[in-house]
């Protein structure tokens, strides 16, 4: 993530939408930025965030165990399936340590992160993608809803 004002506004969906905390790998823009704080409307202070390594992430996720899911356009390219993100998906999940990756704005997911279960959001057909906070919002309602 490169724009500071996606991160904030992540920060404060993942805050209303009651998500567990926040985890930033390197390359992510910093969270103390002047438009991620304004964006944010003060969640930072509000959410556990950690920022870290790939190996600091995966050794937190072997721990907790956790679902992982990457925010994809509907297409992959025919590599590995992509799950539409529904009502059903979710309630499958209940009960269940979530973790949801987004890529960065340009780039979109990295090749570590395409790796866990791809997951879009049903769209009419001629949109590509969507803003990556507004998915990200989307992501996090649904998922935990």
């Amino acid at each position: 993530m490169r724009d500071p004002g996606n991160l904030g506004t992540l920060l404060r969906s993942a805050l209303a939408f009651e998500w567990d905390g926040v985890f930033l790998l390197p390359g992510c823009c910093d969270p103390f930025n002047e438009k991620a704080l304004r964006a944010s409307r003060g969640a930072l202070f509000q959410l556990p965030l950690v920022s870290g390594n790939w190996a600091h992430f995966e050794a937190f996720c072997n721990k907790v165990k956790v679902k992982m899911f990457a925010g994809h356009p509907d297409s992959s390219n025919g590599l590995k399936p992509v799950h539409k993100l529904s009502p059903k998906l979710a309630q499958s999940l209940d009960d269940t340590p979530l973790c949801l990756f987004l890529g960065s704005e340009g780039s979109g997911l990295t090749e570590k992160a395409r790796q866990f279960c791809l997951v879009s959001i049903p769209m009419a057909t001629n949109f590509e993608s969507l803003n990556v906070a507004v998915a990200g919002g989307l992501f996090m309602f649904m998922l935990l809803s």
